[in-house]
């Protein structure tokens, strides 16, 4: 069975920390002061941070979508009076004149004849029922 880990010897770390130019370079630096209110400060901000989001309807009651809805309201008002609200009279008929029958009579045969001639040249066109009635 062999065993779990190698038996080559393991690096010494020590050895390696000490020649780490990273580790030497932060020896060199400078310790920083923190301001006397740094805790609570960067508790605050924390606390700040992990507040959930507002809900939408407190969203929409903020007073820049209300004012916009009120203009919009105010402008569609403004719209709808400016309209000129007087309904048309009754007092004309709309056609004077019956119906001409002679022109309604040959527009209808012209255009039985159109559709005949339409048939004739492509059967497939109407049905027999269509075609007696057209004649007739």
């Amino acid at each position: 069975m062999k065993p779990h880990h190698p038996n080559k010897n393991l690096p010494d770390f020590d050895d390696d920390l000490e020649n780490d130019s990273v580790w030497n370079l932060l020896e060199e630096a400078t310790p920083a002061d923190s301001s006397p209110r740094f805790a609570q400060d960067t508790l605050r901000r924390i606390r700040l941070e992990s507040e959930p989001a507002r809900s939408w309807w407190k969203s929409l009651l903020a007073p820049k979508p209300l004012l916009g809805a009120a203009g919009a309201a105010l402008a569609a008002l403004a719209i709808f009076i400016s309209l000129p609200s007087d309904a048309p009279t009754p007092d004309a008929p709309v056609a004077d004149k019956d119906e001409p029958t002679e022109d309604w009579n040959s527009l209808e045969d012209t255009f039985a004849n159109e559709l005949l001639s339409g048939a004739a040249e492509d059967p497939t066109l109407l049905s027999d029922e269509e075609i007696v009635a057209l004649l007739y």
